[in-house]
């Protein structure tokens, strides 16, 4: 299914939008380094968030979570908002089409293209993806790749509609979306990934339970796209285009607090494994739990044995990675 996809999307891509594409390319490439300069942004962002380095075991799935993404979700997307903004006219009319069918449309439909690639590639690599941390990579890399194509395409629309100054007008809005890209298509599958995971992983818990679960944090991204995509009401410029970043913001951190308690309880277990006592003491190992734990490791690392800021780091990625390697069989449940 994996496969087929990616052959497929980009062919039914290319034959809705082959022309657009075609006519604007030229002036759509001076927003390429804006739009590599967003890659780069989120991609370091997902790092970040990954505290305790659970990508180090899972760089595949996301590599495939990203293809999907940036080849799937744009044929297919286009294809589903065109019908359902169709049904949304013919329901609502043409004054509330004009207003809301973004906010209807892409919610129901796109994140639902995303969630089916997170699904699909948790399928492919269930028994690596145990822990939320490891939905919310995934999903986080499958709406990156959704996002950087969206820019794209955006970029060749406003090329399309701007016979007059296509580069510098793309160039503005790659700008826009590329202020707006914390809160975007990344943070959103992020949630719906990591319902998916604890929906797949967590056998420990009723069905019930992770079904809960599982609505919950689709809702939520759901919920976000809704928000990102509704009418602005009105006011000053900067609040109607910031607010509902921050609003957005809101949600993700603390959904994100969650996922982040999951990653410390399961960090606490594999510390307090037999086998990780050959790694380090409880106790020292118990550092590294907290951001401000960690700096101060470093900070001795670098006084007692005279280590440089970047070599206490690598011994500290080092270190996690090693736990990370112990047996997944005795590694507790995030």
């Amino acid at each position: 299914m994996y496969c087929l996809a990616v052959l497929g999307g980009p062919i039914l891509f290319v034959l809705q939008a082959f022309g657009q594409v075609w006519y604007a390319m030229p002036a759509a490439l001076a927003a390429v380094p804006i739009t590599a300069l967003t890659l780069l942004m989120i991609w370091r962002i997902l790092l970040w968030l990954d505290g305790f380095h659970a990508r180090g075991f899972i760089l595949a799935p996301l590599v495939m979570g990203f293809i999907w993404g940036a080849t799937v979700w744009p044929g297919l997307s286009m294809w589903a908002n065109d019908h359902v903004t169709r049904v949304v006219t013919n329901l609502g009319g043409d004054a509330f089409a004009v207003n809301w069918q973004a906010a209807i449309s892409a919610p129901i439909d796109e994140e639902l293209i995303k969630a089916i690639g997170i699904a699909v590639v948790a399928v492919l690599f269930r028994p690596l993806l145990t822990r939320p941390m490891h939905g919310l990579l995934l999903g986080g890399f499958v709406g990156l790749g959704a996002q950087i194509a969206e820019d794209c395409l955006y970029s060749t629309q406003t090329a399309l509609l701007s016979p007059q100054h296509p580069a510098s007008d793309t160039i503005i809005v790659a700008l826009l979306r590329l202020i707006t890209a914390f809160t975007s298509h990344w943070a959103m599958s992020a949630l719906a990934g990591v319902g998916i995971v604890v929906l797949m992983s967590r056998t420990d818990r009723p069905w019930s339970w992770r079904l809960g679960m599982f609505a919950m944090f689709y809702l939520l991204a759901v919920a976000m796209h809704v928000i990102f995509d509704a009418p602005h009401p009105p006011g000053p410029g900067l609040l109607v285009i910031f607010l509902p970043v921050l609003v957005d913001a809101a949600i993700f951190t603390i959904a994100y607090r969650w996922v982040l308690g999951t990653e410390r309880q399961w960090f606490r277990g594999v510390i307090a494994l037999p086998a990780a006592r050959a790694l380090g003491p409880e106790a020292n190992l118990s550092a590294l739990l907290t951001a401000g734990g960690r700096r101060n490791a470093r900070a001795a690392l670098r006084y007692s044995l005279r280590m440089s800021r970047g070599q206490a780091k690598r011994y500290e990625r080092d270190l996690l990675a090693r736990l990370e390697a112990l047996p997944l069989a005795e590694q507790p449940q995030g």
